[in-house]
């Protein structure tokens, strides 16, 4: 008896030995070096192999809006060098999401510069990229110009009931085209209005003196983390609010 134990036991050790093996063998496959050889914009790169890259945890500015063509040049002065690449998954474009180093982690090194906002961090990352984000706001690096109101926003998130309660302190602030987003592309810009606090929610609905109705088909927060961003007309930062890291 004991050594039919013994033979299970080593049986499913060898199994056990031979699936990290092949675990091991993909991450190999999946990390590579490779050359930039153009940059679409600040947070993706098409390799020497005509491979589309989208740099992992990061999102920074699109094409027309504050801050695009000063995050595309940061990436852009890597084009034609070696890069270290390591692919983890596809996006829903289609492209491969990747973390890159030149040999410094560009991904983590862009938001520090200030180049981008974080955005869907990997849980063994969520430290690091914070941090990196709050330095760049801190030390109004890159898009994180600072806003004269920012004294004067507070905000409440309930991301499973899709709302924001944004609180003003300040009576003199005009709202109107001031933008509310999320660490993705989502943006809800405001109407010529005023308030002391207000609701702001993700559905459909009339707009009233106390609540606000993105009229979203989708939701917008995350359940497990996201961060509030609230800009002025002018795309500087009035208020950001973290939950999840």
């Amino acid at each position: 008896m004991r050594a039919k134990h013994a033979l299970i036991l080593a049986f499913l050790l060898v199994i056990l030995i031979a699936n990290n093996l092949y675990v091991f063998s993909l991450l190999n496959q999946k990390a590579k070096t490779t050359i930039i050889v153009r940059t679409i914009d600040g947070d993706t790169i098409v390799t020497s192999e005509g491979e589309t890259l989208r740099l992992l945890n990061i999102n920074t500015p699109e094409k027309n809006k504050k801050g695009f063509e000063e995050a595309k040049n940061f990436l852009a002065q890597f084009e034609n060098k070696t890069i270290r690449i390591e692919i983890t998954e596809k996006d829903k474009y289609g492209r491969s999401l990747a973390r890159v180093f030149t040999p410094q982690y560009l991904n983590l090194e862009i938001v520090r510069q200030g180049y981008a906002n974080k955005y869907l961090v990997q849980e063994s990352e969520l430290n690091e990229f914070s941090e990196a984000e709050e330095s760049a706001i801190k030390n109004t690096l890159g898009i994180w110009e600072i806003s004269p109101g920012s004294d004067c926003i507070t905000s409440k998130i309930n991301p499973e009931k899709e709302t924001i309660k944004i609180i003003n302190s300040c009576s003199e602030l005009k709202f109107k085209n001031w933008i509310v987003k999320e660490e993705g592309r989502k943006e809800y810009i405001f109407s010529d209005i005023a308030f002391s606090e207000i609701n702001l929610h993700t559905k459909n609905g009339m707009n009233n003196k106390t609540d606000i109705f993105w009229n979203s088909a989708q939701n917008i927060w995350n359940d497990d983390r996201d961060t509030l961003y609230i800009f002025d007309s002018e795309r500087r930062l009035v208020h950001h609010n973290s939950y999840g890291y």
